[in-house]
């Protein structure tokens, strides 16, 4: 049985967060019959708004970059100051903002753990059954407050609260042979497997409170103008049911093959469609227990693999089978006739549906091999693989005359991923009292879409930002890719200008042309991709990739006596970063905040404010110019390599001698510090962007593909000092 509790302040004022666990492990043997249980009670509580944050321009984080640094804190009055003046932008106080939600509240419930119960028939014959759980409760309530300080004031204050709660149940059930015979050993399972997953959404609003005080913030009618009271609800079932077999068998430890077949029916997908097969084999021979191999040379361990393999994705939401409707009081409710007496109820299409939804494929096949030499000390595995993925489930967007019901999801295509990974190891001694261990491992793959199957050879990404669209997905190139013009420097001059103008009227014979709309000394300067002497959007291009060269990690720790020491680092390099706030910070979009040598690191000509270095072409930032909405469009400006290293964890320990404290057995007393530093080259706040979370109404399909490496201003990584002592008794 453990407890734990953690009380962390956060990074943002205002903010807190509580956690406790509880967990609970038995198990009891009765001859042949095992019965155990490992179950976990947990809270999670965080107060303030920021754990139901929206990134960009309406985050905390991004209200800190965005606000002009001349508006103050407080006013004369002692009240929140904000940009209500001429030209100090839209943005709201950060501190106001986070000192107005932090009554707002984040609880989230979880009850998970299983219950187990096997018996052994035989020697070489066993029987399981496993029960495992998870019920989850989560809750929010917030507070909208009205902001008459900004520039775009919120005249109505209101609150929202939601309900999650969520059951999910697997149970399995296996029977499993073990057996040698001579030089021979045979290990053969089969089971059945369900799995049932529910969800529940409940959510509700109202505004105009005419008491603001925390005390007083519930959804009702004497509290609040019932005319904006709304609720909604939503939900979901999703069941799985699944038989398979293993078989792993291997001769005198030198020879060894292993074959897994599933067969899993999923609700997810229509009738017709439901149920998938995926097989997979393996196959290892271990050179080293050859007798023409020798013992006692330089490899004590020689082992060449090979496996394929077939596994299945369902992560989409569920429903999408079918057209769903909805609809509510403020966008499908009509006056019909205009009597102003009655509102008629209407219905919008929420979705699309399609039926003939199926599971996505995945296709891997892998070549291995593992060494070991200097008596085990040393270690390297090397993998090479190949991995194609099929009908992809996808849903791209439809264009704006579709309407807006969610795009349906259809299986769109393949792509393949070809890479390689290692992990090189060894351990050591110094002496009798010291000893020592260092692991490095590193990868590398190439992503690449090789079919797509529609009318069109690609696809934008869902949910653009404000920039349109930057995501691409297209034949030939990585998924996720970034996509736009192609910056080729500044325009230096006039005269320049001119002359391009001059040869695409002179080619075209029109004599409206121009090489690029909104060209101006100064500004950004876009390459002509396709060769035709103009700029525009037959020009777009990949400017760039999220997926990294090369990803590497290292592990060291030492113990000498009663002192350890250890540390991780990480790496990541060749990725590129979209950087999205560049479009706030640089061309002041809403009349932000900018960076900080915006002044002195811009193109600028003899004459403008700052200007010491006139015409530089490798100046850092386009000409300041509130006009300039030409070079702010998606291209390779926006694009920040991403490469970097990070001292993740260091550690040190002192492991206390009995001696000295006699009442406890054991005793370790150490210190710890997480993300200690990161070098790195990329201006924004941490290159170690977060996998963007899933938006509600998309719950259950995963968009990290889509937004991978498009920072919208996300919370970057705190750096954290731990000192704790762990103790038996």
């Amino acid at each position: 049985m453990s407890f734990n509790f953690l009380n962390q302040n956060g990074t943002a004022a205002y903010n807190r967060l509580q956690r406790g666990t509880v967990r609970v492990n038995t198990a009891f043997n009765l001859d042949r019959f095992v019965v155990g249980e490992n179950i976990a009670l947990s809270r999670d509580l965080d107060y303030g708004g920021i754990a139901n944050d929206d990134g960009g321009e309406d985050g905390i984080l991004g209200k800190n970059i965005l606000s002009q640094p001349i508006v103050p804190v407080y006013d004369i009055g002692g009240h929140f100051a904000s940009g209500k003046a001429v030209s100090l932008g839209n943005n709201s106080n950060p501190l106001g903002y986070a000192w107005q939600r932090q009554f707002d509240r984040n609880t989230s419930d979880q009850l998970a753990g299983n219950v187990y119960a096997g018996l052994d028939v035989t020697k070489r014959l066993s029987v399981k059954t496993r029960f495992g759980f998870n019920l989850g409760q989560q809750t929010f309530r917030g507070y909208n407050p009205i902001t008459p300080e900004n520039s775009e004031p919120g005249t109505s204050n209101s609150i929202d609260e939601n309900n999650r709660r969520t059951t999910d149940w697997t149970w399995s059930n296996t029977v499993n042979y073990l057996g040698t015979f001579g030089r021979h050993s045979l290990n053969v399972l089969a089971g059945q497997e369900a799995n049932r997953n529910t969800m529940r959404f409940l959510a509700g609003h109202i505004g105009n409170l005419l008491n603001t005080d925390p005390s007083s913030r519930y959804i009702r009618d004497a509290l609040a103008d019932p005319a904006t009271k709304n609720d909604s609800s939503v939900g979901s079932v999703a069941a799985l049911l699944s038989f398979f077999g293993k078989a792993d068998y291997s001769y005198a430890e030198r020879y060894y093959l292993s074959a897994t077949l599933r067969r899993d029916g999923s609700s997810t997908f229509g009738p017709s469609h439901r149920w998938g097969t995926f097989p997979a084999f393996s196959v290892g021979w271990r050179l080293s227990q050859e007798p023409f191999f020798g013992q006692g040379g330089f490899f004590s361990n020689v082992m060449l693999r090979f496996g394929w393999g077939k596994t299945g994705n369902q992560n989409i939401p569920q429903g999408r089978t079918v057209n769903q409707y909805g609809g509510n009081r403020g966008d499908t409710f009509y006056d019909i006739g205009n009597t102003g007496t009655v509102v008629r109820r209407g219905f919008k299409q929420a979705s699309i549906g399609n039926p003939d939804l199926k599971w996505e494929e995945n296709k891997s096949v892998n070549v291995g091999v593992d060494l070991a030499a200097f008596q085990g000390r040393a270690n390297l595995s090397l993998d090479v693989y190949e991995r194609k993925t099929d009908n992809l489930l996808f849903d791209p967007r439809l264009p704006a005359t579709a309407g807006t019901a969610d795009a349906a999801i259809v299986n769109i295509g393949a792509m393949r991923n070809r890479g390689i990974d290692f992990s090189l190891g060894y351990r050591g001694t110094l002496g009798e009292k010291t000893s020592w261990s260092v692991n490095f491992n590193g990868s590398h793959y190439n992503n690449k879409i090789v079919r797509i199957d529609g009318v069109a050879p690609f696809f934008f990404g869902p949910n653009p930002t404000r920039l349109t669209n930057h995501v691409i997905n297209q034949v030939g190139d990585p998924i996720g890719a970034f996509y736009g013009y192609q910056a080729d420097g500044y325009f230096d001059n006039a005269a320049e200008i001119a002359a391009l103008d001059a040869a695409v009227k002179l080619a075209t014979g029109d004599t409206t042309a121009v090489y690029q709309d909104g060209a101006a000394p100064g500004r950004l300067r876009f390459r002509d991709v396709n060769g035709d002497g103009q700029v525009n959007s037959s020009d777009f291009t990949i400017i760039g990739s999220p997926h990294p060269d090369f990803t590497a990690g290292l592990d060291f720790s030492l113990r000498r006596g009663a002192w350890d020491l250890s540390f991780s680092v990480f790496g990541t390099f060749g990725n590129q970063i979209f950087d999205d706030q560049k479009d706030f910070y640089v061309f002041r979009d809403f009349s932000t905040n900018v960076r900080n040598d915006l002044l002195t690191n811009s193109w600028c000509e003899t004459g403008d404010s700052g200007c010491t270095h006139p015409h530089d072409p490798n100046a850092k930032y386009p000409r300041i110019d509130n006009n300039d909405a030409f070079s702010r469009q998606v291209s390779s400006f926006y694009v920040e390599d991403g490469s970097y290293v990070r001292l993740r964890s260091l550690q040190i320990g002192y492991t206390v001698p009995p001696a000295l404290i006699r009442w406890i057995p054991a005793a370790r007393i150490y210190v710890q510090a997480e993300n200690l530093f990161t070098i790195t080259g990329y201006p924004g706040l941490d290159p170690a962007l977060p996998a963007q979370t899933i938006q509600p109404e998309r719950a259950g399909q995963d968009i990290r593909d889509q937004y991978r490496g498009v920072d919208r201003g996300s919370y970057p990584t705190s750096r954290t000092f731990t000192v704790g002592i762990s103790t038996t008794f």
